[in-house]
């Protein structure tokens, strides 16, 4: 099923999203462009896109900020402006770090709960440095936060999948012996084809 016809058949813009991207098809994301209908099903179609393709012109045009902006919105603005300070120097990497910083603070400070938001904030904790307020474990405490909580209740846009793939990802990083069941547990049921990958080759 197509991304534009699950948008169709009833389901939301992030769920169709999600699947094109766990999917590794970036044409079915780029096919929701024609769907899409609010600022932030256009910045999430930049963040799935990106995370995809790594293409630049994806995060050359990024506003700084956007006016009346939901907790999704600028959560979503701070993982666009985290992915552009790759290969930055160390001037224009402490400008834009505090930037995305700053975004992610105030989507945190409207819905902390918020799954997508909770996604975002979990793998800004996970890749960025220590010194920056980087913290493997506190990742690892927001995605079990974040698995609970798309088991209790569907969110639109982060799939129970996704939530336990990060989950993996965390314990590894964090050396938590849990890690090889949890992947062992993920591998035995049909996974998409980005998951496939990540669990093989991770980050």
């Amino acid at each position: 099923m197509t991304a534009a016809l699950a948008l169709i058949l009833g389901f939301c813009f992030g769920d169709a999203a999600h699947r094109a991207y766990a999917e590794e098809d970036p044409d079915a994301l780029r096919a929701l462009v024609e769907v899409s209908r609010t600022r932030e099903d256009t910045l999430l179609l930049r963040y799935r896109l990106y995370a995809l393709t790594e293409r630049p012109g994806l995060v050359a045009d990024i506003p700084t900020d956007v006016d009346s902006a939901s907790a999704r919105e600028l959560a979503l603005l701070s993982a666009l402006w985290g992915y552009r300070t790759k290969d930055l120097g160390l001037l224009e990497l402490y400008v834009v770090g505090r930037r995305t910083i700053g975004l992610l603070d105030r989507a945190l400070a409207l819905a902390p709960q918020d799954p997508l938001v909770t996604l975002i904030d979990a793998q800004s904790l996970l890749f960025r440095p220590g010194i920056a307020g980087g913290s493997k474990r506190r990742a690892l405490e927001r995605l079990r936060e974040l698995q609970t909580h798309v088991r209790e209740a569907p969110s639109c846009g982060v799939s129970r999948l996704e939530a336990d793939v990060w989950l993996w990802y965390a314990l590894e990083r964090n050396d938590d012996p849990a890690a090889d069941s949890v992947r062992t547990a993920l591998e035995a049921q049909p996974l998409p084809a980005l998951y496939r990958k990540f669990l093989a080759d991770p980050p």
